[in-house]
């Protein structure tokens, strides 16, 4: 049930999953840990009460039990087990939103939902839903946003890590939670004017104190050692 068009997943450390979406299905796939080879997804979300449309990031919300899916102007939120042809338990969206999703985290510690898109971080209560104005949002030219299609968030400190695609090239920066407005990065990887050139990948690995990042045009994937961020 895979297919080559899959932009995201996320991998439940709990309860050892991966969860991919399927935009050619309109559907959410979850794997088992250790899956190999041709073995089916152990759960699929699917059909019309699901109300996905051409599915391509999300994100999962080990903590609560819950898988966030980003729809067009819309974040579809649904229980870690669902099944089958399910409506979701929570929708955001509407003219207040300022959704323009292209991807999502959660900081479960400090119950927060944040959303890139749009040039802009829009950060929102996690059970926020329907049409409502974000808590604060990080934009403007001093952050350097043009796209932010990579995001995490490292709830311990507070920290959300971001893809940037900005006018300066393309590099990695660090906010803060409490962040408002137009304010820049208090660290930056790898530029701006830097090495990197197209991010397609971004993780962190808080044992080891290192960000990990794909890059297409280099044909690479680049370690960091950031401890400061840890």
């Amino acid at each position: 049930m895979l297919g080559r068009t899959m932009h995201a997943i996320d991998y439940d450390a709990i309860h050892d999953e991966i969860v991919v979406p399927q935009q050619f299905g309109q559907a959410i796939l979850t794997f088992r840990g250790g899956a190999n080879g041709e073995e089916p997804p152990i759960r699929v979300i699917q059909g019309s009460r699901t109300q996905l449309r051409d599915p391509d990031r999300l994100a999962i919300d080990p903590a609560n039990n819950e898988i966030y899916v980003l729809a067009g102007d819309a974040v579809l939120v649904f229980p870690r087990e669902a099944q089958g042809d399910v409506a979701p338990i929570r929708v955001l969206k509407g003219p207040d939103t300022q959704l323009g999703a292209d991807a999502a985290a959660i900081d479960p510690v400090h119950n927060l939902l944040i959303v890139a898109g749009r040039g802009a971080l829009r950060i929102f209560n996690r059970t926020d839903e329907g049409n409502v104005k974000p808590r604060s949002v990080i934009s403007g030219p001093q952050t350097g946003f043009r796209g932010t299609g990579l995001i995490h968030v490292y709830p311990p400190r507070g920290e959300i890590i971001v893809g940037v695609r900005g006018a300066s090239g393309q590099y990695v920066g660090v906010w803060s939670i409490e962040d408002n407005g137009d304010v820049p990065a208090q660290w930056t990887i790898g530029g701006p004017n830097g090495m990197l050139r197209q991010l397609r990948g971004l993780a962190l690995d808080p044992k080891n104190k290192s960000v990990i990042i794909s890059d297409k045009g280099l044909n690479a994937v680049l370690t960091y050692y950031f401890p400061e961020i840890f």
